[in-house]
């Protein structure tokens, strides 16, 4: 067994070590409630409310262990369910990652090494940002750092308090994500290494103990499996692609902005393959460099056992880059041994005043693109989480009598209605994706009466990949605005039923023409929403995608509100059309709330790419660039 060196032993951070989680305390609650709960954090409020029962009840519907849940709601139950207190929780849950992450690097390597990985953790975007969200990945990486630190102390001399801390650690992590085994999967293959060295007793200890892990993680086992099983799995990623994206993750966060060159994550590796050379260089403890010997294999090990287990299982995705939680605290630490490394081999080449100056250039390098990723994680509205907060303001100021609000993800009910608890919500389609007679039952009675319809998609491609609800509502309602709001896609539809009009005998260019139309009424006030049916003949191939557009006109012609979109909701381009074809097609235009008294002509026409228009005849006769197709009355 290893004797003891300078690697192994944790007296504390030091002072040091405490302006150093004062500052990562700082990063950490900077601005903690500046940004809306968005949709996962929206579930992980609601999954921890109500008795313990019903916690792990809800949790066994989710896709994620409930030990996150469970102490979030006893968290909760302190300090009160404001976005501040939910999200302090992971905050301070960070605070404590900084002191876990500086200890497993001095027990790897040395006290320095540990302030350097302190130090790192503390002013690292990629742990302050998961810090501020109400998720467990941050807590994932603090049962990473610790399961591993009581992992080394027992490796080092066993004993019931270091296995009781293996336990403990070993269970949690289990119970908060389904990474965390890469953790002891790394162990163990260290493990390994010990045993062919003479050590196989301690392997036959460690599997005991990991079996008594496991019999505390049975009774979740088989709802495990079902989570699991219904991960979705993304499409296949380039592995060059997913590993430059890892690699980005962990050396400068998920805010660095992609307009900063990748040669940034240079330092990174540069310090970990000094970390790894310090390693492999290191001698037994008690001579000079006095280093765990296996201490940069171990790091690694740990670094790349996650990785492998994403990759492996094909669940790598932009949006996974958060389980990499569970190897930051490693490669930290192999950052910071090779930080280590080169402070000591510039004391030896120039002297203290050489290894201040080196320190503090490479220190500067290294801040750059740290305070980038930084700034943007506060301040740049392109990382900024999906705005439910704001979207509820607006939506409360819009609605009326009348209208109702579909949110398509079943998840968004969390977190909106923790804005709005009273919204006026309209229910979804439960099954995913939904069969056109759940569609028609569920929305059919739920959208008779109202005026109105304001919709937030979110993760349909996953949900419904055919489109069938936005389809239905095409073929039912007017979509008259949509715009996207962070991932949040926002429609307003327009809602009634239009008259019959016949074929008006126009005909737009040579090879369109209208076969009928209708309108939902003729008389409507500021903020309503104008309903237009059009019935489309093809007389003739159309090779140009045009789109269609709806304007309407005051007095002098200029539109005041408009539509303009590709037919039949973008889903059947004029280029696919089919000579013989009569295409419905629904259009909604949406008035401005300050519109003025009076009446307005609606005019509608075709546009190409080039911005020309085609030309409209009524019986032959050439009558302009756009049909009127009605007269609508605006009053109060």
């Amino acid at each position: 067994m290893e004797r003891a060196g300078r690697a192994g032993r944790w007296k504390g951070p030091g002072w040091i070590g405490f302006v150093i989680l004062l500052l990562g305390m700082g990063l950490r609650f900077y601005r903690l409630e500046a940004q809306s709960l968005w949709y996962d954090e929206g579930t992980s409020a609601r999954l921890s409310e109500g008795p313990l029962r019903h916690i792990l009840e809800s949790a066994a519907q989710d896709i994620h262990p409930p030990l996150y849940y469970v102490l979030l709601h006893g968290w909760t139950a302190l300090v009160g369910r404001s976005v501040f207190s939910l999200r302090a929780f992971s905050a301070l849950a960070g605070v404590l990652l900084i002191a876990a992450t500086g200890s497993l690097a001095a027990r790897l390597f040395d006290r320095r090494a540990g302030r350097f990985a302190m130090f790192l953790m503390a002013i690292h975007p990629f742990a302050v940002y998961y810090a501020q969200e109400v998720r467990m990945y941050t807590l994932l990486g603090l049962w990473a750092a610790l399961h591993s630190i009581f992992w080394l102390a027992w490796r080092r001399r066993p004993h019931p308090g270091r296995a009781l801390g293996l336990l403990m650690t070993g269970a949690a992590g289990w119970y908060t994500h389904y990474v965390f085994p890469a953790i002891p999967a790394a162990h163990f293959l260290c493990m390994l290494i010990d045993a062919g060295q003479g050590r196989f007793r301690w392997l036959i200890r460690w599997l005991g103990l990991q079996a008594w892990i496991g019999l505390t993680v049975l009774p979740w086992a088989p709802v495990a499996m079902t989570q699991l099983r219904q991960w979705p799995a993304p499409p296949p990623t380039p592995l060059s692609e997913a590993l430059r994206a890892i690699l980005r993750a962990l050396g400068a966060g998920i805010t660095l902005p992609p307009e900063v060159p990748s040669a940034v994550l240079a330092l990174p590796l540069i310090g970990i393959s000094l970390g790894m050379m310090r390693g492999v260089g290191a001698r037994h403890p008690g001579s000079p460099q006095e280093s765990n010997p296996m201490g940069a294999w171990i790091a690694l090990a740990l670094v790349l056992s996650p990785i492998g287990l994403v990759l492996g299982r094909g669940a790598y995705r932009e949006a996974n880059l958060k389980f990499f939680m569970a190897a930051l605290p490693a490669f930290v630490t192999l950052w910071a041994a090779g930080l280590e490394a080169m402070r000591q081999f510039l004391q030896k080449r120039g002297g203290l005043w050489g290894e201040r100056i080196g320190l503090a250039l490479t220190l500067g390098l290294m801040l750059g693109p740290t305070g980038v990723s930084l700034w943007a994680l506060y301040f740049d509205p392109h990382f900024a989480r999906d705005d439910y907060r704001g979207v509820a303001r607006t939506l409360a100021a819009l609605m009326r009598p009348g209208d109702g609000i579909l949110l398509y993800a079943p998840g968004q009910i969390d977190v909106f209605t923790y804005y709005w608890p009273e919204a006026p919500l309209i229910p979804a389609p439960l099954r995913r994706p939904p069969s056109l007679e759940e569609i028609e039952e569920t929305l059919t009675p739920a959208l008779r009466g109202r005026d109105r319809l304001f919709v937030l998609w979110y993760g349909e491609q996953e949900a419904d990949p055919e489109g069938r609800v936005e389809t239905w509502l095409d073929a039912h309602a007017f979509r008259a605005e949509e715009r996207w709001i962070g991932r949040i896609r926002f429609a307003v539809y327009g809602l009634g039923e239009p008259d019959e009009r016949p074929a008006p005998g126009v005909r737009f260019g040579e090879a369109i023409e209208v076969d009928g139309y209708g309108m939902t009424t003729s008389r409507l006030g500021p903020g309503d929403v104008l309903g237009l049916v059009v019935r489309w003949r093809v007389l003739a191939p159309v090779p140009t995608p045009y789109k269609v557009f709806v304007h309407v006109q005051g007095p002098d012609g200029r539109p005041v509100a408009q539509t303009d979109r590709e037919p039949l909701g973008w889903r059947r381009p004029t280029t696919t059309w089919r000579p013989g074809e009569v295409l419905e097609d629904r259009y909604g235009v949406w008035l401005p709330t300050t519109l003025a008294p009076g009446r307005y002509s609606i005019v509608i026409g075709f546009y190409g790419p080039d911005g020309r228009r085609l030309p409209v005849f009524h019986n032959g006769r050439r009558i302009g660039e756009a049909w009127e197709i009605g007269v609508i009355e605006c009053s109060p």
